[in-house]
């Protein structure tokens, strides 16, 4: 099976995040929760990258919290795909295969264009509002050629469609669908010119929406993430990944 391989998609000048970035400091209330937030990010940003084991001892001491907190952490990150279980029960981030990355963006494209399509009808102007003041952070991050910064807010902008949407199977969904390729959006962003042209699909989305127009929000979600899936296919085969 084909495999994407660990793509170091960090532009130069971009905010890196280190171990030390994962310690917790928090009410102990909260721990549990924070640990599993600190470790899916730490996943997505690409510190831990497909393949890398991750040690339960190694964690607590980075995290500074209970075995037990990283151990339930652990167990929600792999009921979301985002680790598995490898030889000898090591426990290791998942890889995603390239046919798998392929059903996961047809089923972001069918998701995501319902959800835009609502968001549209609906017709909510706070929405339009955090939409527009969203695409500004992203072209602000845009300038500073922040890739992994820019792979988060992607994040949070699809969310918020989602959530937008007002369908709580849609939002559930299509998080889920973002949790699987989060790593995934490094690799769609390393891609030549991948970054001004992202800016310009979010763009259209964004506008389409604020315009009312239903059609071309469909239209556009579509076409941005049938682009970003090209995007990852074409990296992989630049690098060898496509066998």
């Amino acid at each position: 099976m084909c495999r994407i391989v660990d793509t170091k998609a960090m532009a130069e000048g971009a905010e890196t995040v280190d171990v030390e970035d994962l310690r917790i400091d928090a009410n102990p209330t909260l721990v549990r929760e924070h640990a599993l937030t600190k470790l899916r990010s730490a996943i997505a940003s690409g510190l831990y990258p497909p393949g890398k084991r991750l040690v339960e001892r190694e964690l607590c001491e980075v995290l500074g919290v209970s075995r037990t907190s990283v151990r339930e952490a652990l167990r929600q990150l792999q009921a979301e795909g985002l680790i598995e279980a490898g030889p000898r029960r090591n426990i290791m981030v998942a890889r995603v295969s390239l046919e798998d990355a392929r059903d996961i963006y047809d089923l972001r494209a069918l998701i995501e264009t319902e959800a835009v399509r609502r968001v549209v009808e609906r017709k909510d102007p706070e929405v339009v509002k955090r939409l527009q003041a969203m695409m500004k952070d992203i072209r602000r991050i845009v300038r500073k050629k922040d890739v992994p910064a820019l792979a988060e807010q992607a994040g949070a902008f699809y969310e918020e469609i989602l959530v937008a949407s007002g369908s709580r199977i849609i939002a559930e969904t299509g998080k889920q669908l973002l949790k699987r390729v989060s790593y995934l959006r490094l690799t769609a962003m390393s891609g030549p010119q991948r970054l001004d042209q992202g800016m310009s699909e979010w763009e259209r989305i964004v506008d389409a929406v604020a315009a009312g127009d239903s059609a071309g929000a469909v239209e556009a979600v579509r076409d941005h993430i049938v682009n970003s899936r090209d995007s990852i296919f074409a990296v992989a085969e630049r690098e060898g990944a496509v066998g």
